[in-house]
């Protein structure tokens, strides 16, 4: 094995592909000498490669990282040369091994190896206190995303095909083709290992691979560089629209940090996809901020419908509501998951971005208002209380009602658009509602002539 793992620096540094990739890494601007790197190798020849022109260039403190899926039976050798290397190299090995049995119904090979294997560099990216991740993707596979994008109509984002910089993660031989990565590797007698599964015409990608890409670059040797350039003017032309979203709309969006409000007269004449992607600005950067074809027609069908009161759940757990003036967006709490609190004297307590305290007095001159309300103590000193969300079929007798009447329908009475709706707050006592939180409190629970005790309760929105 002893032979098979050298890798010649020297030889490597003279090689017609060295400069050129220099020059690819030190055009990410962020990128230092003297950084640590994490570099994702398979064992295949694309990530070969890349580490040998990476530990040749003797600017970085490099960690092997390798995923042993487990697919295929001679996956274990795989492992063995990467970690032989890296052992030869003195680089630290990583590994993680996956177990193809607990890929989920519904979930690809691929995007279950995918989100496996991004997930593991990210942690050892935080564990080990490393600068960044780096990848093999080269220009035929630049080709292949841009063209399955296409194909699965992801929209403009799907444009930019594989990201050179995203976050931690660099991607330095996307200006390289496949053959060139190819000859390199035969060139400097670099080991590597070819997996037989790239074949399998059945995936997809290997389809577009050796059945579109493949045969078209030989019609037109200049294919990638098309494509890379053509990519590069899709992204000038995102980072325009972006750049007018993020300077001229998102800083008249009134943001915190679960819900934002937009002003519909600074929308309302601009074309749809500019609304679509003002949304999906206000959550750049998130975890989960990936959008399929599907979920942005449903944010442009949301748009289109100028109805007051139309809402629309997006993907990552947020609301959308259109109002008279505004679209406003909020983070929903999951209420059904949230159990009551008990409230007793002078302890106060938090529920669903409240602060609530209930302070026993003597009737005093206070003035009440929907967030601090004066009721009679005698009634409710023997009852447990409690602060809930309201649920349907929920009923009280609102102060100056002789019936009764539906929650629902007193919110909807009060005007109380839908996501402080959904998590309207109620203060029952023994089970009895005495009061909707900051709207009214029960007409049982007032004062009277006759009151000899009275509670102060009090309700604050909290800092968040």
């Amino acid at each position: 094995m002893s032979e098979l793992i050298q890798i010649q620096s020297e030889k490597i540094k003279m090689d017609p592909i060295f400069e050129r990739f220099e020059k690819e890494i030190f055009s990410f601007s962020s990128l230092t000498k003297g950084d640590s790197i994490l570099v994702s190798v398979s064992s295949g020849l694309d990530s070969m490669a890349l580490l040998s022109l990476l530990v040749s260039s003797g600017h970085f403190d490099i960690t092997v990282a390798h995923i042993n899926h487990h697919l295929r039976q001679d996956s274990d050798q795989d492992e063995s040369l990467v970690k032989a290397i890296a052992e030869n190299l003195k680089i630290t090995f990583e590994c993680k091994s996956l177990n193809p049995d607990e890929i989920e119904s519904g979930v690809s090979i691929e995007q279950w190896g995918r989100n496996h294997r991004y997930q593991y560099l990210n942690k050892l990216v935080v564990s080990s206190d490393i600068n960044w991740i780096m990848t093999a993707h080269h220009g035929n596979d630049q080709a292949e995303t841009l063209l399955m994008n296409l194909s699965r109509q992801t929209g403009l984002a799907g444009l930019r095909g594989v990201g050179k910089e995203i976050g931690k993660v660099l991607r330095p031989l996307l200006k390289f083709s496949k053959q060139e990565l190819s000859e390199f590797v035969k060139r400097q007698s670099i080991p590597y290992r070819e997996d037989l599964t790239n074949n399998d015409l059945s995936i997809p990608r290997n389809f577009m691979r050796h059945r579109v890409v493949k045969p078209w670059e030989k019609e037109i040797p200049s294919l990638l560089k098309g494509i890379q350039g053509s990519i590069e003017h899709f992204i000038e032309w995102m980072d325009a629209l972006d750049h007018f979203i993020d300077t001229y709309l998102i800083s008249k969006v009134i943001q915190s940090d679960n819900q934002f409000e937009i002003p519909l007269e600074i929308i309302e004449t601009m074309p749809n996809m500019t609304k679509v992607r003002l949304v999906q600005n206000l959550f750049k950067g998130d975890h989960d901020d990936r959008w399929s074809k599907h979920q942005i027609e449903q944010l442009k069908h949301f748009f289109q419908n100028q109805e007051i009161g139309h809402y629309h759940t997006l993907h990552n757990g947020w609301k959308l509501l259109r109002d008279r003036y505004l679209i406003i967006g909020e983070k929903m709490a999951k209420c059904d998951e949230i159990l009551p609190v008990e409230l007793v004297p002078n302890h106060p307590v938090e529920f669903i971005q409240f602060r609530y305290e209930l302070n026993v007095a003597e009737p005093a001159g206070l003035t009440s208002s929907p967030n601090l309300e004066k009721v009679d103590w005698s009634i409710l000193k023997d009852q447990k209380l409690e602060i809930r969300t309201w649920s349907h079929g929920d009923i009280f007798q609102p102060l100056g009602m002789e019936g009764h009447q539906k929650i629902s329908d007193f919110l909807t009475h009060e005007k109380v658009d839908l996501f402080q709706k959904e998590s309207q707050a109620v203060l029952t006592a023994n089970g009895t509602i005495a009061w909707v939180c900051g709207r009214r409190i029960a007409d049982w629970v007032k004062l009277t002539p006759n009151s000899t005790e009275t509670a102060i309760l009090n309700r604050s929105q909290l800092d968040i």
